[in-house]
């Protein structure tokens, strides 16, 4: 038997095998290298930060070299927005960017609470870190008052040089009507007064003191703070808690400078249901007997108890009231066609004498 035979197309076995290995390796190299331009030139188009000012303790305002696409300043999409911020020290935005009006491409960032002289690092998208210093510099309300047993509100106001960001940016400009104004990057507007800026106050909080002992941490109710034109975010107890008719209660904020930050809790004749109709089995229209000349429909919810032995809830749509009118979403299940509904308004927030509902 003539083993060279044997052994040349073993060799050539091995060398054609060798070959392939290297042409696919050459492949996903080529490939890799591919993805690695593709990644680069995608990084490079994406907007860079040049600039940040820090506003005060919850707020910066960041520039870039050109405007953010619609899908990273989409509300829908914040908690994919918030992963695009990167910070040192546990910061991070609270809600999405917002573009100021007339400016191309200067935004509102919210952020979480600061510390004062305090070294911070942010990243966008992984690009080049930029610094700045943290502050304490509060925003100046300058009242507080209740508004009802459970609620009390921060009133603030353009002709002490605070502005809600609602009046200076461009998402919201259309609906401001009269309100709507611009300010330049010093944030001052044609006359060269300078504006202190309240950003989103989505997930604040302030603490409220009673004298009796009695302290409270209250969360900002969602779509108060600039409504009804004014400035007068509402603050809410934790559910099931009321304030104390007679009982001075102080306001504090790691937020606010509160200039009047007292006032003695009275008990407030809850709102009145007049009647309900139902718009469609997932959607209830509520009517009071009177407008109550601001927002205070929202985070509210009603109960709807069937005659048929079923529950269920429904929330207020927030920024649908109308006067006296508000729209409310069925949160579970959906209304039953020819049941009659009996509407109880939940934790309080107003009375129903008897209010009926039939989906027909």
């Amino acid at each position: 038997m003539n083993i060279k035979k044997r052994i040349v197309p073993a060799v050539l076995v091995v060398s054609v095998i060798s070959s392939g290995i290297a042409t696919y390796n050459q492949t996903l190299n080529v490939e890799a290298s591919s993805n690695h331009l593709v990644e680069q030139e995608k990084k490079q188009q994406e907007a860079r930060i040049t600039n940040i000012n820090v506003l005060n303790t919850m707020t910066l305002q960041v520039t870039f070299n050109k405007p953010l696409v619609a899908e990273d300043v989409d509300p829908n999409n914040l908690e994919n927005i918030k992963k695009q911020f990167e910070f040192n020290h546990g910061m991070s935005i609270v809600n999405v960017p917002r573009l100021k009006t007339g400016a191309k491409s200067t935004y509102i960032v919210p952020v979480t609470i600061q510390m004062d002289d305090t070294k911070y690092s942010m990243s966008y998208k992984g690009q080049l870190v930029k610094t700045f210093e943290g502050t304490d510099e509060k925003i100046n309300i300058r009242n507080t008052q209740q508004v009802t047993n459970d609620t009390f509100e921060l009133e603030s106001f353009l002709e002490d040089g605070v502005t809600d960001y609602a009046n200076i940016i461009e998402a919201y400009r259309a609906g401001r009507g009269d309100l709507a104004f611009e300010l330049d990057n010093r944030n001052k507007d044609e006359n060269g007064k300078r504006f202190e800026i309240i950003s989103s106050l989505r997930d604040r909080v302030v603490t409220i003191t009673g004298r009796n002992g009695e302290r409270f941490v209250a969360n900002y109710v969602p779509f108060t703070q600039a409504a009804d034109g004014r400035q007068a975010p509402k603050f809410r107890l934790p559910a099931g808690q009321q304030l104390k008719p007679g009982v001075t209660y102080t306001v504090t904020s790691k937020w606010a400078n509160l200039e009047n930050k007292r006032f003695k809790a009275q008990y407030i004749v809850p709102l009145k249901l007049q009647s309900a109709e139902a718009i469609d089995n997932k959607t209830i229209k509520i009517v009071l007997d009177k407008d109550p000349g601001m927002e205070l429909f929202a985070g509210r919810s009603i109960q709807l108890q069937g005659e048929d032995g079923s529950t269920v809830q429904a929330q207020y749509r927030f920024s649908s009231r109308k006067g006296s009118v508000g729209i409310f979403d069925v949160t579970n299940n959906t209304l039953k066609t020819g049941v009659k509904y009996k509407v109880v308004p939940m934790n309080n927030w107003a009375t129903a004498d008897y209010i009926p509902l039939i989906v027909k």
